[in-house]
């Protein structure tokens, strides 16, 4: 298996996110006070079509509540891929949750003409990983951009993880699939995809449940059978 690609499909746009530039705004918003708001604290709607965590739920919620949520230490982008389809994130650093320092990464959706009009004032933008382009949404946008509705929450905590704090919190994994340095513990009744590393590090994703397998899981596959000789 690529140890790059599978890292790049579990990273779900972080590692774009991270690059691009944007105006950082002055801290603002309320830390979880110590045992409210932690990463394993998951309500899924009876229908699997949403769950909340860190007080966001997913398809309802917008970025402005993440905002109001997670703290103004933030910055705006939209994402282009090789094939021209765009996407809109907003990255929070400095965040903390239940007393845990975190990044959190939420991709978000408005309709492709509202994406196009971002794209087109933010100017040529510039290269982004897998052959995409990054566009950092100008100020003027942001209101916009604010009300884009939250479709998938990425966690990424300052704290290591170990196997055994993984299962007391989440329980067994459905299934794991190793992948090089680590592996994906997945929880498709939670929404639930749990990178963790072998050196502790770990990257949580969530979608709602009914779209686990198209969005999380499908991809995984498809990139554990490329690398199969």
């Amino acid at each position: 298996m690529k140890n790059g690609k599978v890292w790049a499909l579990a990273a779900l746009g972080v590692a774009l996110s991270v690059f691009f530039l944007a105006i950082m705004r002055p801290p603002g918003g309320q830390s979880s006070p110590p045992g409210q708001d932690l990463p394993w604290q998951i309500t899924v709607r009876p229908d699997g079509a949403s769950l909340t965590v860190f007080g966001l739920t997913l398809g309802e919620s917008t970025l402005r509540d993440g905002v109001n949520k997670l703290g103004r230490r933030y910055e705006l982008g939209v994402f282009e891929d090789k094939a021209g389809r765009l996407g809109l994130e907003g990255y929070f650093r400095d965040t903390v949750l239940g007393g845990l320092n975190a990044r959190l990464v939420l991709p978000a959706q408005l309709p492709e003409s509202a994406l196009a009009v971002l794209k087109a004032h933010a100017g040529e933008g510039e290269p982004a990983v897998n052959q995409g382009r990054r566009y950092p949404v100008i100020e003027a946008d942001h209101d916009l951009a604010l009300s884009a509705v939250i479709t998938a929450i990425t966690y990424l905590p300052v704290v290591k993880l170990d196997a055994g704090l993984v299962r007391q919190r989440f329980g067994e994994p459905a299934e794991k699939i190793t992948v090089p340095d680590g592996a994906h513990w997945l929880y498709p009744a939670l929404g639930l995809d749990l990178l963790l590393g072998d050196n502790g590090g770990a990257l949580l994703q969530y979608v709602p449940p009914a779209e686990f397998e198209q969005r999380l899981h499908a991809p995984l596959r498809e990139a554990e059978n490329e690398g199969k000789p």
